[in-house]
């Protein structure tokens, strides 16, 4: 081998992109009704996901913050739905929450193998608020 030639090392295989996050349950009755929090995840290369999530109520004088997760799941097909069910006190505050017209919102956190994906959304109101 020549004393001036390099050798080239092959490019490792591109990132899988991070994992896509859609809010299923979109309005705050639809949450209650359902007595859950439905996420779906779309994830392309990947075998499972750990989905967490901080649930903020919207009070006074303090908004109400609930950790929801984490919860792991395998995903098929490149998809997967992760359902976080309320315990009763996230019921009733989501409740009086949606009795005196006041927001909740959801950080939602995907992590797989290798990616990072993340949601920030709001929970519809009622519309006669």
């Amino acid at each position: 081998m020549p004393a001036g030639s390099a050798i080239a090392k092959p490019k490792p295989p591109p990132k899988p992109p991070p994992p896509e996050l859609t809010l299923r349950t979109g309005t705050e009755q639809g949450v209650l009704r359902r007595g859950a929090i439905k996420i779906a995840v779309e994830a392309k290369r990947a075998k499972k996901v750990a989905v967490s999530a901080v649930f903020t109520v919207d009070g006074y004088p303090d908004d109400y913050v609930f950790n929801l997760g984490p919860k792991r799941q395998s995903i098929r097909d490149g998809n997967s739905q992760i359902v976080f069910e309320l315990s009763p006190r996230q019921k009733e505050v989501l409740d009086f929450a949606i009795k005196s017209c006041r927001g909740a919102s959801l950080a939602i956190t995907a992590k797989t193998e290798k990616r990072t994906g993340t949601l920030k959304a709001g929970l519809k109101l009622p519309d006669d608020c």
